[in-house]
């Protein structure tokens, strides 16, 4: 049972997520606010660990229902901007997630886990939200608007759809290199192979009836895949 001042907190910050508060697990969404750096026993790791697969179901079912004539590359391209961490720690920002936040002062004192702690945050709480129905009715009506948003936005960039230029950008910010392509040979009669390597790793593989056709497809694949690696990365 969470202290009453503590379910005060938590009732103004369902507030300004305008989310109503008759169906709420008090202790879950309490616990999803509470950083590791506060305590080992009751945190928020795994609501979460949860939250993170709640998340991307919401955005696939949001991607089906938006954007189902978008090409299998754009829709993991734009996925996989909707669930990073910069995203989401903007969203939780916005709603001022660090003031409900409990967590231990060497972890609020230091700027570099800010966005991480934001997006594990915002992750849990949907975690929480989740389990507080077993369903999606407390997160779509108010987390969907903020996917489209970011969508539009995203949409509008002259990268997007270029999955080559979009990996080039990805890769120079993070390590000041470019994507190599390789053409491998095809089993198949006028159809090109190529794979993209990054830091000595292959990550993915793609087909075409031209060589940039077939390079197209397979920066589309790595894209997620290594901005996925990227936040991995950044979480450990």
């Amino acid at each position: 049972m969470i202290a009453p001042n503590r379910q005060q907190e938590l009732k103004q910050l369902l507030t300004r997520m305008q989310i109503p508060d008759r169906t709420i697990n008090w202790d879950l969404l309490d616990q999803s606010l509470i950083h590791p750096s506060f305590s080992t026993t009751y945190n928020n790791d795994y609501l979460e660990f949860f939250g993170d697969s709640v998340l991307r179901m919401v955005v696939v079912i949001f991607l089906r229902n938006n954007y189902s004539d978008r090409p299998v590359g754009d829709l993991a391209a734009l996925r996989s901007h909707l669930v990073s961490d910069k995203v989401l720690a903007a969203i939780a920002d916005g709603y001022g997630f660090d003031r409900f936040l409990v967590m231990g002062e060497s972890a609020r004192r230091d700027p570099k886990t800010s966005l991480s702690r934001l997006a594990n945050s915002f992750e849990a709480v949907l975690g929480a939200l989740y389990l507080s129905t077993n369903s999606f009715c407390l997160i779509k009506d108010w987390l969907e608007p903020h996917l489209s948003d970011i969508s539009v936005s995203v949409l509008a960039k002259p990268a997007f759809g270029n999955s080559k230029a979009a990996l080039q950008e990805l890769t120079q910010a993070n390590w000041h290199i470019l994507p190599e392509y390789k053409a491998i040979a095809s089993e198949e009669y006028q159809v090109f192979m190529v794979e993209v390597w990054v830091n000595n790793l292959c990550w993915g593989v793609g087909k075409g009836s031209s060589i940039k056709a077939a390079q197209q497809e397979a920066a589309a694949i790595a894209l997620p895949a290594l901005s996925q690696s990227i936040e991995i990365s950044a979480k450990s």
